[in-house]
């Protein structure tokens, strides 16, 4: 229902008058439900902002990496540091980007065109998608006057529907992407590096389809 939904609403929206390269996202076809994750091609994102409020945070970093044939594609991993139009404010103590680091980066505008071409026929991968997708959905209506209507997988979802179905306890911090690396023995990462943490999304997705599945049997309807 939810791919349907989807279609039908890329459909609608690709009937506006749309700029490039969100034009040929929306003409672009899905990629089907019964895909095996194996075959499918999934971007992994990750955003560092002035704030936690999608409605009002500025972008500061964006980072992907494509996962494919099972893997994470490093070479195909962006990191790209975004002009602001206010102050970084307090937030550097959390991320590191700075005003000064800032002012080396690129216009919102420019870094958005890029994440849109790579996500052409892919399903977008975050961690938490309240507040990534929140956040793209916001500045893609800016930029392109149309939401980001891609399938979204969010690992921080995945678990929490596994949990829920085997009534096992699911406290917030156990939900945080360092956490369930730890339960799925992947390696620490230092975090609030947006490409560290697209990475360390995408690890965590392809260490869940192996104990909860296997790449070649999980199809893409279950992550979504």
């Amino acid at each position: 229902m939810k791919q349907l939904a989807l279609t039908l609403q890329r459909r609608r929206l690709n009937r506006r008058n749309v700029a490039e390269p969100m034009r040929s996202l929306l003409s672009t076809p899905l990629p089907a439900r019964k895909t095996r994750f194996v075959d499918s091609e999934i971007l992994s994102l990750d955003i560092e902002t002035t704030g936690l409020d999608p409605a009002t945070a500025e972008v500061l970093s964006i980072g992907w990496v494509l996962v494919c044939n099972n893997r994470v594609d490093l070479g195909s991993a962006r990191r790209c540091i975004v002009q602001p139009d206010t102050a970084v404010g307090d937030s550097a103590t959390v991320h590191g980007l700075t005003d000064t680091i800032c002012a080396d980066g690129q216009p919102l505008d420019t870094v958005l065109d890029q994440v849109v071409e790579a996500l052409g026929g892919r399903c977008l991968l975050v961690h938490h998608a309240g507040l990534d997708k929140r956040l793209l959905d916001r500045i893609c209506l800016e930029r392109y006057g149309t939401p980001l209507a891609v399938p979204v997988i969010d690992t921080l979802a995945l678990e929490l529907r596994r949990r829920r179905r085997r009534s096992q306890p699911s406290e917030r911090d156990s939900l945080r992407l360092p956490a369930l690396r730890r339960e799925y023995h992947l390696p620490y990462y230092a975090g609030h590096d947006c490409l560290a943490d697209a990475i360390a999304t995408a690890e965590l997705l392809l260490a869940m389809v192996a104990r909860h599945g296997s790449p070649r049997s999980t199809q893409l309807s279950e992550l979504l």
